[in-house]
């Protein structure tokens, strides 16, 4: 009887490891309060912007990402610095900053530890869409998942005016990051 019941056993135990795992991976986790900052920097000086308004998706199922940032919610110290920024970036029509992508590896969630991926998606900021490839850290940290990422990114290809400030231009090179706390969707 042993014979029998051990290959029952081990088919039970295989079940439940295979669902569990794809139970795991099916997982959707979402950001409603996620942090967002981008840095510019111009001859003699440099500024920062910052918002904990970044709202998004991830589905670790199909490996899409979704997020979404309110250009209002941006923030950089200077109340006239932010109005200018906002017209610049034309808020009226283009509101939101978004990025639409998908994981080009999968996401392993028996890893207990860093996991540092690709992304690749479409990044639309001021009504221009240009397509990205992005890496992104991935830390667990209990039931949520610690999402990380940095980048660079020419505001001139989304045909942003440079900014100026007497006879010094902003360079055309922004740095870009976020930081967000991923917690399972219910």
């Amino acid at each position: 009887m042993k014979s029998k019941k051990k290959p029952i056993i081990m088919l039970f135990l295989w079940g439940l490891l295979f669902f569990g795992c794809n139970n795991l991976s099916a997982q959707v986790y979402t950001v409603e309060e996620g942090k967002a900052f981008f840095k510019a920097k111009m001859t003699l000086n440099s500024y920062t912007g910052e918002s904990n308004q970044l709202k998004g998706k991830v589905n670790f199922e199909t490996g899409l990402l979704e997020f979404s940032l309110s250009v209002k919610s941006i923030k950089t110290g200077v109340d006239k610095r932010d109005r200018d920024m906002y017209k610049l970036l034309n808020v009226d029509e283009n509101p939101n900053v978004l990025f639409k992508g998908k994981f080009i590896e999968n996401y392993d969630a028996t890893v207990k530890t860093k996991q540092v991926l690709q992304v690749k998606g479409d990044f639309t900021l001021a009504g221009t869409t240009n397509e990205m490839v992005v890496d992104i850290e991935l830390v667990p940290e209990g039931n949520a998942i610690r999402l990380t990422s940095s980048w660079d990114l020419l505001i001139t290809e989304y045909n942003i005016e440079r900014p100026s400030k007497l006879f010094f231009k902003v360079d055309d090179k922004h740095d870009l990051g976020v930081n967000i706390l991923l917690e399972k969707e219910n």
